[in-house]
Protein backbone atom coordinates (compact mmCIF):
# COMPACT_ATOMS: atom_id res chain seq x y z
CA UNK A 1 0.00 0.00 0.00
CA UNK A 2 1.26 3.40 -0.89
CA UNK A 3 1.90 6.54 1.69
CA UNK A 4 -1.57 7.87 1.12
CA UNK A 5 -3.32 4.89 -0.40
CA UNK A 6 -5.09 5.22 2.92
CA UNK A 7 -7.27 8.67 2.25
CA UNK A 8 -8.76 6.26 -0.93
CA UNK A 9 -12.63 5.49 -0.21
CA UNK A 10 -13.93 2.53 0.58
CA UNK A 11 -17.15 1.04 -0.79
CA UNK A 12 -19.68 0.86 2.38
CA UNK A 13 -22.32 -1.59 1.63
CA UNK A 14 -24.98 0.20 4.09
CA UNK A 15 -26.01 3.80 3.43
CA UNK A 16 -26.77 4.74 7.06
CA UNK A 17 -22.66 4.12 7.11
CA UNK A 18 -21.95 6.55 4.65
CA UNK A 19 -19.22 9.43 5.50
CA UNK A 20 -21.13 12.52 6.70
CA UNK A 21 -21.28 15.30 3.73
CA UNK A 22 -22.62 18.31 2.88
CA UNK A 23 -24.36 17.90 -0.38
CA UNK A 24 -25.46 20.70 -0.93
CA UNK A 25 -21.74 22.83 -0.51
CA UNK A 26 -20.25 19.89 -2.62
CA UNK A 27 -22.43 20.64 -5.37
CA UNK A 28 -22.10 24.39 -5.30
CA UNK A 29 -18.37 24.11 -5.02
CA UNK A 30 -18.20 21.67 -7.75
CA UNK A 31 -20.11 23.39 -9.94
CA UNK A 32 -17.33 26.18 -9.90
CA UNK A 33 -14.91 23.98 -11.04
CA UNK A 34 -13.42 23.47 -7.20
CA UNK A 35 -12.45 19.83 -6.12
CA UNK A 36 -13.22 18.83 -2.19
CA UNK A 37 -11.61 15.58 -2.26
CA UNK A 38 -8.54 14.89 -0.07
CA UNK A 39 -6.35 13.24 -3.36
CA UNK A 40 -6.98 16.35 -5.10
CA UNK A 41 -6.06 18.65 -2.16
CA UNK A 42 -2.42 16.28 -2.55
CA UNK A 43 -1.87 16.95 -5.69
CA UNK A 44 -1.15 20.37 -4.82
CA UNK A 45 2.40 20.66 -3.41
CA UNK A 46 1.69 23.32 -0.76
CA UNK A 47 -0.62 21.40 1.03
CA UNK A 48 1.70 17.81 0.36
CA UNK A 49 4.62 19.66 1.77
CA UNK A 50 2.50 21.40 5.27
CA UNK A 51 0.48 18.08 5.37
CA UNK A 52 3.76 15.75 5.21
CA UNK A 53 6.09 18.87 7.58
CA UNK A 54 3.29 18.62 10.53
CA UNK A 55 2.34 14.98 10.13
CA UNK A 56 7.05 13.72 10.21
CA UNK A 57 7.43 16.00 13.19
CA UNK A 58 4.97 14.90 15.69
CA UNK A 59 5.60 11.21 14.41
CA UNK A 60 9.20 11.95 15.55
CA UNK A 61 8.29 13.94 18.49
CA UNK A 62 8.96 11.39 22.21
CA UNK A 63 5.11 10.42 23.58
CA UNK A 64 5.31 9.41 27.09
CA UNK A 65 3.01 7.98 29.55
CA UNK A 66 3.61 9.84 33.00
CA UNK A 67 2.36 9.40 36.63
CA UNK A 68 2.63 11.78 39.36
CA UNK A 69 4.51 11.10 42.26
CA UNK A 70 5.27 12.95 45.67
CA UNK A 71 8.70 13.92 44.29
CA UNK A 72 6.88 15.55 41.04
CA UNK A 73 6.46 13.66 37.71
CA UNK A 74 8.54 10.61 36.58
CA UNK A 75 8.15 8.61 33.02
CA UNK A 76 5.37 5.12 33.80
CA UNK A 77 7.79 2.91 32.16
CA UNK A 78 6.10 -0.32 33.76
CA UNK A 79 2.35 0.69 32.38
CA UNK A 80 1.28 -1.12 29.50
CA UNK A 81 0.19 2.15 27.89
CA UNK A 82 4.28 2.82 27.71
CA UNK A 83 5.43 0.60 25.31
CA UNK A 84 2.17 1.05 22.69
CA UNK A 85 2.93 4.90 22.76
CA UNK A 86 5.96 5.23 22.90
CA UNK A 87 7.68 2.47 20.54
CA UNK A 88 5.00 0.22 18.74
CA UNK A 89 1.21 0.70 19.18
CA UNK A 90 0.78 -2.92 17.50
CA UNK A 91 2.57 -5.70 15.81
CA UNK A 92 2.90 -4.40 12.50
CA UNK A 93 3.28 -0.80 13.21
CA UNK A 94 6.09 1.37 15.04
CA UNK A 95 4.87 4.38 16.58
CA UNK A 96 6.05 6.75 13.94
CA UNK A 97 4.19 5.08 11.44
CA UNK A 98 1.09 5.46 13.60
CA UNK A 99 1.69 8.98 14.38
CA UNK A 100 2.27 10.22 11.01
CA UNK A 101 -1.09 8.36 9.23
CA UNK A 102 -3.19 9.37 12.02
CA UNK A 103 -1.87 13.28 11.97
CA UNK A 104 -2.21 13.07 8.06
CA UNK A 105 -5.79 11.86 8.68
CA UNK A 106 -6.55 14.74 11.31
CA UNK A 107 -5.08 17.41 8.88
CA UNK A 108 -6.99 16.23 5.91
CA UNK A 109 -10.13 14.59 7.04
CA UNK A 110 -13.07 15.23 9.84
CA UNK A 111 -10.46 13.63 12.35
CA UNK A 112 -8.27 10.57 13.40
CA UNK A 113 -10.13 7.30 14.04
CA UNK A 114 -8.42 4.57 16.30
CA UNK A 115 -9.43 1.15 16.98
CA UNK A 116 -8.83 0.16 20.21
CA UNK A 117 -8.03 -3.72 21.09
CA UNK A 118 -8.38 -5.07 24.11
CA UNK A 119 -7.59 -8.33 26.33
CA UNK A 120 -9.63 -10.50 27.91
CA UNK A 121 -9.62 -8.59 31.31
CA UNK A 122 -10.43 -5.25 29.01
CA UNK A 123 -6.80 -4.33 29.63
CA UNK A 124 -5.32 -2.06 25.87
CA UNK A 125 -3.09 -4.39 24.00
CA UNK A 126 -2.85 -2.65 20.94
CA UNK A 127 -4.07 0.79 18.72
CA UNK A 128 -4.78 0.70 15.11
CA UNK A 129 -4.82 3.37 12.57
CA UNK A 130 -8.27 3.40 10.74
CA UNK A 131 -8.93 5.50 7.62
CA UNK A 132 -10.81 8.18 8.15
CA UNK A 133 -12.83 7.46 5.05
CA UNK A 134 -13.93 4.24 5.81
CA UNK A 135 -15.44 5.21 8.66
CA UNK A 136 -19.07 6.85 8.78
CA UNK A 137 -19.87 9.66 11.03
CA UNK A 138 -20.94 9.02 14.64
CA UNK A 139 -23.96 7.48 15.77
CA UNK A 140 -25.44 7.73 19.82
CA UNK A 141 -27.87 5.17 20.82
CA UNK A 142 -31.15 6.84 21.89
CA UNK A 143 -31.49 4.59 24.46
CA UNK A 144 -27.74 4.04 26.37
CA UNK A 145 -26.20 7.25 25.21
CA UNK A 146 -23.44 5.20 23.94
CA UNK A 147 -21.39 6.06 20.81
CA UNK A 148 -21.02 3.89 17.82
CA UNK A 149 -19.53 4.08 14.54
CA UNK A 150 -19.48 1.72 10.97
CA UNK A 151 -15.90 1.04 10.08
CA UNK A 152 -15.27 -0.70 6.49
CA UNK A 153 -12.70 -2.91 6.76
CA UNK A 154 -9.75 -3.25 3.54
CA UNK A 155 -11.23 -6.70 2.67
CA UNK A 156 -14.20 -4.33 2.18
CA UNK A 157 -16.32 -6.38 6.05
CA UNK A 158 -18.20 -4.22 8.04
CA UNK A 159 -18.04 -4.13 11.72
CA UNK A 160 -19.55 -1.84 14.42
CA UNK A 161 -17.39 -0.22 17.21
CA UNK A 162 -18.74 1.01 20.30
CA UNK A 163 -17.63 3.39 23.06
CA UNK A 164 -14.41 1.78 24.29
CA UNK A 165 -13.29 -0.16 21.30
CA UNK A 166 -12.51 3.14 19.37
CA UNK A 167 -10.44 6.95 19.50
CA UNK A 168 -11.91 9.72 17.89
CA UNK A 169 -9.86 12.84 18.02
CA UNK A 170 -11.66 15.43 15.79
CA UNK A 171 -10.36 18.06 12.97
CA UNK A 172 -13.01 20.79 13.62
CA UNK A 173 -15.90 21.64 15.20
CA UNK A 174 -18.39 24.44 15.62
CA UNK A 175 -21.67 23.20 14.55
CA UNK A 176 -22.18 20.12 16.63
CA UNK A 177 -20.77 18.37 19.49
CA UNK A 178 -20.30 14.95 18.02
CA UNK A 179 -19.19 15.05 14.26
CA UNK A 180 -16.51 17.91 12.61
CA UNK A 181 -16.40 19.47 9.28
CA UNK A 182 -14.07 18.82 7.02
CA UNK A 183 -11.30 21.18 6.33
CA UNK A 184 -11.13 20.49 2.96
CA UNK A 185 -14.42 21.75 2.05
CA UNK A 186 -13.48 24.62 4.34
CA UNK A 187 -10.66 25.35 2.31
CA UNK A 188 -11.86 24.62 -1.31
CA UNK A 189 -12.24 27.72 -2.23
CA UNK A 190 -8.27 28.31 -1.96
CA UNK A 191 -7.83 24.87 -2.97
CA UNK A 192 -9.86 25.20 -6.44
CA UNK A 193 -7.71 28.39 -6.98
CA UNK A 194 -4.49 26.71 -6.82
CA UNK A 195 -5.75 24.52 -9.20
CA UNK A 196 -6.97 26.58 -11.67
CA UNK A 197 -3.68 28.84 -11.58
CA UNK A 198 -1.99 25.19 -12.57
CA UNK A 199 -4.25 24.50 -15.09
CA UNK A 200 -4.17 28.12 -16.63
CA UNK A 201 0.37 27.91 -16.29
CA UNK A 202 -0.14 24.30 -17.94
CA UNK A 203 -2.11 26.07 -20.99
CA UNK A 204 0.59 28.57 -21.33
CA UNK A 205 3.43 26.29 -21.55
CA UNK A 206 1.66 23.52 -23.51
CA UNK A 207 0.73 25.40 -26.36
CA UNK A 208 -2.75 25.25 -25.56
CA UNK A 209 -2.86 28.92 -25.02
CA UNK A 210 -3.09 30.78 -28.77
CA UNK A 211 0.12 31.86 -29.45
CA UNK A 212 -0.08 33.84 -32.70
CA UNK A 213 -1.71 34.19 -35.81
CA UNK A 214 -1.08 33.44 -39.40
CA UNK A 215 -1.94 35.72 -41.87
CA UNK A 216 -2.00 35.34 -46.03
CA UNK A 217 -2.64 38.31 -48.16
CA UNK A 218 -4.41 36.32 -51.15
CA UNK A 219 -6.36 33.80 -49.05
CA UNK A 220 -5.38 30.16 -48.70
CA UNK A 221 -7.04 27.57 -51.26
CA UNK A 222 -9.00 24.96 -49.44
CA UNK A 223 -6.24 22.05 -49.86
CA UNK A 224 -3.37 24.28 -48.44
CA UNK A 225 -5.46 24.96 -45.32
CA UNK A 226 -5.35 21.24 -44.40
CA UNK A 227 -1.42 20.72 -45.05
CA UNK A 228 -1.42 23.83 -43.13
CA UNK A 229 -3.58 22.40 -40.12
CA UNK A 230 -1.86 18.50 -40.82
CA UNK A 231 1.87 20.11 -40.37
CA UNK A 232 0.99 22.42 -37.76
CA UNK A 233 -0.36 19.54 -35.53
CA UNK A 234 2.33 17.24 -36.54
CA UNK A 235 5.22 19.08 -36.43
CA UNK A 236 4.44 22.52 -34.53
CA UNK A 237 1.66 22.44 -31.81
CA UNK A 238 2.55 21.37 -27.97
CA UNK A 239 5.51 22.30 -25.93
CA UNK A 240 8.20 20.00 -27.53
CA UNK A 241 8.03 21.82 -30.89
CA UNK A 242 8.65 25.34 -29.25
CA UNK A 243 11.15 27.76 -30.67
CA UNK A 244 11.10 26.09 -34.00
CA UNK A 245 11.06 27.96 -37.56
CA UNK A 246 7.49 27.30 -39.41
CA UNK A 247 7.54 26.31 -43.60
CA UNK A 248 4.40 28.55 -44.57
CA UNK A 249 3.36 28.36 -48.26
CA UNK A 250 1.78 30.73 -50.73
CA UNK A 251 3.04 34.10 -48.88
CA UNK A 252 1.71 33.39 -45.93
CA UNK A 253 3.63 35.25 -42.19
CA UNK A 254 3.33 34.21 -38.87
CA UNK A 255 2.94 36.74 -35.86
CA UNK A 256 3.38 36.02 -32.61
CA UNK A 257 1.38 37.28 -29.65
CA UNK A 258 2.88 38.31 -26.34
CA UNK A 259 2.64 35.77 -23.76
CA UNK A 260 4.06 37.34 -20.63
CA UNK A 261 3.19 35.29 -17.73
CA UNK A 262 4.30 38.25 -15.08
CA UNK A 263 1.68 40.81 -16.88
CA UNK A 264 -0.71 38.11 -16.73
CA UNK A 265 -0.03 37.67 -12.77
CA UNK A 266 0.04 34.15 -13.13
CA UNK A 267 3.04 33.83 -11.01
CA UNK A 268 2.32 36.57 -8.61
CA UNK A 269 -0.92 34.56 -7.70
CA UNK A 270 0.71 31.07 -7.54
CA UNK A 271 3.06 32.67 -4.54
CA UNK A 272 0.09 34.45 -3.59
CA UNK A 273 -1.95 31.06 -2.96
CA UNK A 274 1.07 29.43 -1.37
CA UNK A 275 1.12 31.71 1.36
CA UNK A 276 -2.95 30.93 1.49
CA UNK A 277 -2.60 27.20 1.76
CA UNK A 278 0.48 27.90 4.67
CA UNK A 279 -1.82 30.04 6.46
CA UNK A 280 -4.31 27.36 6.57
CA UNK A 281 -2.07 24.49 7.95
CA UNK A 282 -0.13 27.24 10.24
CA UNK A 283 2.93 26.44 8.42
CA UNK A 284 5.60 29.13 8.17
CA UNK A 285 5.98 29.98 4.19
CA UNK A 286 9.96 29.55 4.52
CA UNK A 287 9.07 25.73 5.17
CA UNK A 288 7.07 25.29 2.23
CA UNK A 289 10.10 26.71 0.29
CA UNK A 290 8.95 30.12 -0.47
CA UNK A 291 11.95 32.05 1.21
CA UNK A 292 10.88 35.54 -0.60
CA UNK A 293 10.51 37.02 2.41
CA UNK A 294 12.28 35.10 4.86
CA UNK A 295 15.90 36.26 6.52
CA UNK A 296 18.47 35.12 8.29
CA UNK A 297 17.34 36.66 11.70
CA UNK A 298 13.19 35.95 11.08
CA UNK A 299 13.48 32.66 10.07
CA UNK A 300 14.53 31.21 13.72
CA UNK A 301 11.33 33.03 15.55
CA UNK A 302 8.87 31.91 12.93
CA UNK A 303 10.32 27.97 13.78
CA UNK A 304 9.53 28.98 17.27
CA UNK A 305 5.95 29.97 15.88
CA UNK A 306 5.75 27.11 14.29
CA UNK A 307 5.96 25.25 17.39
CA UNK A 308 3.89 27.38 19.74
CA UNK A 309 1.16 27.90 17.33
CA UNK A 310 0.89 24.78 14.92
CA UNK A 311 2.84 21.61 16.44
CA UNK A 312 2.04 22.55 20.24
CA UNK A 313 -1.95 22.42 19.74
CA UNK A 314 -1.76 19.04 18.33
CA UNK A 315 0.22 17.99 21.30
CA UNK A 316 -2.21 19.54 23.42
CA UNK A 317 -5.27 17.61 21.27
CA UNK A 318 -4.03 14.11 21.24
CA UNK A 319 -2.44 14.14 24.99
CA UNK A 320 -6.11 14.94 26.17
CA UNK A 321 -7.85 12.30 23.72
CA UNK A 322 -5.50 9.83 24.87
CA UNK A 323 -5.81 10.91 28.12
CA UNK A 324 -9.86 10.50 27.63
CA UNK A 325 -10.05 6.94 25.80
CA UNK A 326 -7.30 4.96 27.43
CA UNK A 327 -6.98 5.56 31.10
CA UNK A 328 -9.55 4.02 33.81
CA UNK A 329 -11.21 6.72 35.96
CA UNK A 330 -8.68 5.34 38.46
CA UNK A 331 -5.79 6.04 36.44
CA UNK A 332 -6.91 9.57 35.41
CA UNK A 333 -5.99 10.50 39.11
CA UNK A 334 -2.33 9.19 38.69
CA UNK A 335 -1.39 9.67 35.20
CA UNK A 336 -0.90 11.74 31.91
CA UNK A 337 0.19 11.65 28.69
CA UNK A 338 2.85 14.20 27.28
CA UNK A 339 4.59 15.09 24.33
CA UNK A 340 8.10 16.69 24.44
CA UNK A 341 8.77 19.41 22.61
CA UNK A 342 12.55 20.11 23.39
CA UNK A 343 14.00 18.99 20.72
CA UNK A 344 12.16 21.58 18.74
CA UNK A 345 13.04 23.87 21.07
CA UNK A 346 16.53 23.65 21.98
CA UNK A 347 18.36 25.91 19.46
CA UNK A 348 21.87 26.06 18.35
CA UNK A 349 24.97 24.34 20.54
CA UNK A 350 25.83 27.96 21.72
CA UNK A 351 22.28 29.49 23.07
CA UNK A 352 22.27 25.61 24.43
CA UNK A 353 25.48 26.07 26.73
CA UNK A 354 24.43 29.23 27.56
CA UNK A 355 20.78 27.82 28.93
CA UNK A 356 22.31 24.58 31.19
CA UNK A 357 25.31 26.99 32.24
CA UNK A 358 22.73 29.61 33.94
CA UNK A 359 20.25 26.77 34.88
CA UNK A 360 22.98 24.47 36.63
CA UNK A 361 24.90 28.10 38.45
CA UNK A 362 21.77 28.84 39.81
CA UNK A 363 20.50 25.43 41.25
CA UNK A 364 17.66 24.78 39.19
CA UNK A 365 19.08 21.96 37.35
CA UNK A 366 21.91 19.40 38.03
CA UNK A 367 24.66 17.47 35.56
CA UNK A 368 22.55 14.58 35.43
CA UNK A 369 19.77 16.41 34.12
CA UNK A 370 20.99 18.89 31.69
CA UNK A 371 23.40 15.21 30.29
CA UNK A 372 19.72 13.62 30.16
CA UNK A 373 18.30 16.50 27.73
CA UNK A 374 21.41 15.84 25.42
CA UNK A 375 21.69 12.14 25.57
CA UNK A 376 24.03 11.45 27.41
CA UNK A 377 24.63 9.15 30.69
CA UNK A 378 24.77 10.30 33.75
CA UNK A 379 27.67 10.47 36.13
CA UNK A 380 28.74 7.53 37.91
CA UNK A 381 28.04 7.47 41.49
CA UNK A 382 25.39 10.09 41.75
CA UNK A 383 27.96 12.73 41.55
CA UNK A 384 25.53 14.54 39.13
CA UNK A 385 22.40 14.65 41.33
CA UNK A 386 23.86 16.97 43.62
CA UNK A 387 22.70 20.87 42.79
CA UNK A 388 24.75 23.61 43.14
CA UNK A 389 24.89 27.20 43.45
CA UNK A 390 27.20 30.39 42.45
CA UNK A 391 28.81 31.09 45.42
CA UNK A 392 29.35 34.84 45.27
CA UNK A 393 25.57 35.07 45.75
CA UNK A 394 24.60 35.25 49.18
CA UNK A 395 21.49 36.57 51.19
CA UNK A 396 21.56 40.24 51.93
CA UNK A 397 21.26 39.19 55.92
CA UNK A 398 24.38 37.13 55.15
CA UNK A 399 26.95 40.21 54.11
CA UNK A 400 28.11 41.60 56.94
CA UNK A 401 29.46 37.76 57.89
CA UNK A 402 31.39 37.33 54.57
CA UNK A 403 32.74 41.03 54.56
CA UNK A 404 37.33 40.14 54.93
CA UNK A 405 38.78 40.72 58.10
CA UNK A 406 40.01 44.33 58.88
CA UNK A 407 37.33 46.12 56.14
CA UNK A 408 35.47 47.22 58.72
CA UNK A 409 38.42 49.43 60.39
CA UNK A 410 39.26 51.00 57.09
CA UNK A 411 36.03 51.46 56.10
CA UNK A 412 35.32 53.51 59.79
CA UNK A 413 38.36 55.31 59.12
Amino acid sequence: MGLFDFFKKKKVKNSAAAPMTNDAWINYLTSRGYQCSTEKALQVAAVFRCIDIISKTMATLPFNLYKTTKNGEEKAKEHRLHRLLYAQPNKYTTRYEFMQMGIANLLLTRGMFVKIERDKNGFIKALWNIPTNNCSQIYINSATHERYVYVTTDEGQQETLYEDEFMFIPSFKFSSNVNSEDPMYIAANVLGLVNSADRMSKASFNGDHPGGYITYPGGLSEDAYERLKTSFNENYAGAQNAGKFMLLEEGGSAKQFEVDMEKMQVLETKKFLISEVCRIFGVPPHMCMDMEHATFSNIEQQSLEFVRDCINTYCVRLEQAFYKDCLTEREKDIYFFKFNLNSLLRGDTATRTQYYHTMRQDGIMNADEIRELEDMNKIDGGIGQVYCINGNMIPLSSVPENIPKGAMNKNAK
